[in-house]
């Protein structure tokens, strides 16, 4: 494996590519940690051909026709059902309160959604994956990642995903608002200002807060009693999400699969339940990956002020790698990486002065404002391989007042809403589910301005690009009202596991640093640590062959990297193949051909953390 051991610095190799371009799609937001009210979830897909390695779109004929969740009767073992053309789907009972005496108190319906092994001769069992969140659905994920998961790991996996209790199509649903059309016009009344502490948009978020938390806590809350005969809604579904609950649902699901221990990959947030799971369980983890490392210990606390301590600098790179590449597959290429910044600086203090109104935008008129783009950088800073091109493209139409081209991209400026009347409560995909698991985690956030303003002034002179987006984050957990029954409070550490689990950070992650991963690394006794030289959120926001190559050594043999171990990455932002794409392809083994193209789709879908 081609793996480097010493410093970390990061040499940013100069290389040929034709230009990949890369446009902004709706998608499921299982593709994301989190969709939210004020920012669009949405990611980009590549539709390059010109590359000799394609990145292809996941095609009607995969999906398959369309399935219904609720055709499948929910069983207390696992009955597989096909679903989705390529796929197996199952709903599996599991209580909803661990800490009651078992069969006393309602169940949930957890969902199931498996990519089935394709070497069945070397059968060896089935991975657990989460991507994040919290609350993501990890059915919608291995939709469209499955696959590539699969290859990745050698083929000799079951690759399975779950949507955590309350979320997507599990059961009951844990959903505050009433229609999808009152959740859309809450979140269009969240306005169009960044967060800052001089013009009211604190205390404008704190009493939306206030106001979704007083919401939830009537919907969610319960009744206040425990009837043994009631039901989840009865009993307060809201206080059943928390992470030491959705960890033991993933020991069931392992166990009612026929396997003693877990295998398990989590993605950004789970980081946070992969470290539960190995604290509460430790001699139940057969193999365990955590990737885009979050402190369980931070999270735990919510104090979230040391996530941004490497976002300027994969910001940076936006820069640099423009600058690198050349007009030719950058279009705001200027000879330096300061010129650049200059340059898009002065785009989106254009947008401060003077927001840009496009009114024949698909969906109808929107104005695009400086918050918007702020939204969309701080996304594509996650993924910088699969989303600089674009966000290059994006910046230039605003430059340039293209309406054409901006009215193409309207979706990402937070258009398109459209207004339906239907009373049945929509999907949960992002806030909802953040707030139940992550504000429940956490002690009760006693908000005062003062406290705030000097949190918020921390988190500035961390990274002047994502302290606006990400100020929000805190104050998320202000108005929440639910308590959860079962807050884990023991140490996120192990002595010893089982197996030894595996810690896998980028050099410079968006809101996970690999300050957290080593601090990680510390707590867990014999785990291994291997870092990736690389800009964005999780390692699979850059696809390395060495990294894929020590997963798939990991999950088959269980061996871990040595100490110290730096993986570096076959393609950059802008650039394209490290050594160019005619020369790389020519030389490169058939089989390290396959592994990228899968690791290249997994970065189109890479993990974002937070309301984006």
């Amino acid at each position: 494996m081609d793996s480097k051991h010493g410093h970390e610095s990061l040499p940013i190799t100069t290389f040929q590519r034709a230009r990949q371009r890369t446009w902004w799609t709706r998608v499921p937001t299982g593709l994301l940690c989190l969709s939210a009210a004020a920012y669009s979830a949405h990611t980009l897909y590549s539709t390059q051909k010109a590359s000799v390695v394609t990145v292809h779109a996941l095609s009607e004929s995969l999906i398959g026709p369309a399935f219904d969740w609720n055709s499948i009767k929910p069983s207390t073992e696992i009955e597989w059902t096909p679903c989705f053309a390529e796929y197996q789907c199952a709903r599996l009972i599991l209580p909803l309160d661990y800490l009651s005496p078992p069969g006393v108190g309602p169940n949930v319906t957890i969902a199931l959604q498996m990519f089935p092994a394709t070497d069945k001769e070397s059968y060896k069992g089935t991975i657990l994956i989460n991507p994040g969140g919290p609350g993501v659905s990890g059915t919608n994920f291995v939709m469209r990642q499955g696959r590539n998961i699969s290859y990745i790991s050698g083929g000799s996996f079951d690759v399975l995903g779950f949507d955590p209790r309350g979320t997507g199509a599990s059961t009951p649903l844990a959903s505050c608002f009433n229609s999808e059309s009152a959740k859309g016009i809450w979140n269009l009344q969240a306005g169009d200002r960044l967060l800052n502490l001089s013009d009211g948009s604190v205390g404008l978020t704190v009493a939306r807060e206030r106001a979704v938390g007083a919401l939830c806590k009537k919907a969610l809350g319960g009744n206040g009693r425990e009837d043994p005969d009631g039901t989840a809604e009865e009993w307060g579904t809201g206080r059943f999400m928390s992470t030491p609950s959705v960890a033991t649902d993933m020991l069931r699901i392992t166990e009612k699969l026929g396997q003693e221990k877990l295998k398990y990959w989590g993605f950004s947030y789970g980081s946070v339940l992969g470290q539960y799971f190995a604290a509460m369980y430790p001699d139940k983890v057969d193999r365990l990956i955590i990737d885009g490392v979050l402190d369980g210990y931070d999270y735990r606390s919510l104090s979230w002020n040391t996530n941004l301590v490497d976002t300027d600098a994969v910001w940076e790179s936006f820069f640099t790698f423009c600058s690198r590449a050349g007009a030719e597959k950058c279009p705001l290429y200027m000879p330096s990486a300061a010129e650049v910044k200059a340059r898009v600086t002065a785009i989106m203090d254009g947008l401060e002065e003077e927001p840009l109104a496009v009114p024949f935008a698909e969906g109808g008129p929107l104005v695009v404002t400086r918050k918007a783009i702020y939204s969309v950088a701080f996304q594509a800073a996650h993924k910088p391989v699969a989303q600089y091109a674009a966000l290059a493209d994006m910046l230039l139409a605003i430059e340039q007042v293209d309406q054409s081209a901006l009215a193409t991209m309207s979706s990402k400026f937070g258009g398109g809403f459209e207004c339906n009347c239907e009373r049945e409560p929509p999907e949960l995909t992002g806030s909802e589910a953040f707030r139940a698991i992550a504000c429940g985690d956490g002690e009760p956030v006693m908000y005062t301005p003062k406290d705030y303003e000097e949190w918020f002034t921390e988190l500035s002179a961390s990274s002047s690009l994502a302290a606006p987006i990400w100020g929000v984050e805190y104050l998320r957990c202000t108005g929440w009202q639910i308590r959860p029954k079962w807050r884990y409070m023991g140490p996120l550490a192990a002595e010893k596991t089982s197996h030894p689990i595996l810690i896998i950070s980028p050099t410079h992650d968006t809101v996970c640093p690999l300050s957290h991963a080593r601090q990680v690394h510390t707590r867990y006794g014999g785990s291994g640590l291997l870092v990736q030289r690389s800009f964005g959120h999780c390692s699979s926001s850059a696809p390395s062959l060495c990294t894929a190559k020590y997963v798939r050594e990991y999950f088959i043999n269980g061996t871990l990297p040595e100490e110290g171990t730096i993986c570096d990455v076959d393609e950059l932002p802008f650039l394209g193949l490290v050594g160019g794409d005619v020369e790389r392809m020519a030389t490169m083994p058939a089989e390290d051909e396959r592994l990228l193209n899968a690791l290249r789709g997994l970065a189109d879908g890479a993990p974002t953390l937070g309301y984006f």
